[in-house]
């Protein structure tokens, strides 16, 4: 398959299909998925901790429709996992040029990880999602997108983009741009942006946070020269590992099997430094 990657504006189109049923193969898979349009390819790869398999569609718009439809949907018994495939981009990069491009109308079970993936044609960067006091999303966001060019093309395109569901409002952002470090504490100090709450460390309050679908941690306060074994290594003991992301910059997404797995990893981790890390995480 030919993947798009992080690193330039070409449109993805290759859906990372999780939690497929053994019984199911590539001509089922592929008639499943090609109900939302043209399938380009389909791969199924069976290892021993599961089956996940890799769609490529000829254009982004069917892939997008097939990951909302699909997304949790039962198939024969296992309920699938539907996302972006997405290869990282590499080493971290300089993002003080990046743009910040303001995202509204996002629902209380959109993370950074589905806001991110939603805007990775278009030269994403880095994505935040804005809560309030009871960790709630306040129905807003941001993403950072490399190139005026792309970022311009995100607001012209994404602007009335059905999200998961939802028209979304998006426009330029009139803060300054996002970062794990002085973007976003800038933004915060100068009262644009509401500071995030520190998360409690009682898992089962952590999990009132967000949606039961909401399987995913985001992990920020990285150097960006992590790699995908020491992320593993500090989060694996948690639960099941279904999908890790390092988009290359100082953040990751790790993808676990349940809500309360994900909760536990949250409360575990927020503000700790595990082994082979060399400054506090911030997990969401």
């Amino acid at each position: 398959l030919d993947h798009t990657t992080m690193s330039g504006p070409a449109h993805n189109k290759t859906l990372l299909v999780a939690g497929i049923s053994p019984v199911v193969d590539e001509v089922l898979l592929a008639e499943i998925f090609g109900a939302f349009g043209q399938i380009a390819s389909c791969r199924i790869v069976r290892e021993a901790t599961g089956v996940h398999g890799y769609c490529d569609f000829t254009d982004f718009q069917s892939a997008s429709a097939a990951m909302a439809a699909l997304n949790g949907r039962e198939v024969l018994g296992s309920e699938l996992k539907v996302s972006w495939h997405v290869q990282p981009a590499g080493p971290k990069e300089d993002t003080s040029n990046h743009h910040t491009v303001f995202v509204g109308n996002i629902g209380d079970y959109i993370d950074e990880f589905a806001l991110f993936e939603a805007f990775t044609q278009y030269n994403c960067s880095d994505s935040r999602v804005i809560r309030g006091d009871d960790g709630r999303c306040l129905g807003y966001g941001f993403v950072t997108i490399r190139t005026m060019e792309d970022a311009t093309a995100a607001v012209t395109a994404m602007d009335g983009f059905r999200l998961m569901g939802r028209p979304l409002r998006v426009s330029f952002a009139k803060t300054p741009r996002l970062s794990e470090t002085t973007g976003l504490a800038n933004a915060e100090a100068r009262g644009h942006i509401p500071t995030e709450p520190s998360v409690p460390q009682d898992p089962r309050a952590v999990a009132t946070q967000a949606s039961e679908t909401n399987c995913t941690v985001h992990v920020g306060n990285l150097l960006g020269s992590e790699n995908e074994e020491l992320l593993r290594s500090a989060f694996e003991e948690y639960g099941t590992i279904e999908n890790m992301r390092l988009p290359g910059k100082n953040f990751a997404f790790v993808q676990y099997a349940t809500h309360a797995q994900a909760a536990k990893a949250i409360a575990a981790r927020n503000g700790a430094t595990p082994r082979g890390f060399s400054r506090p995480l911030r997990c969401t």
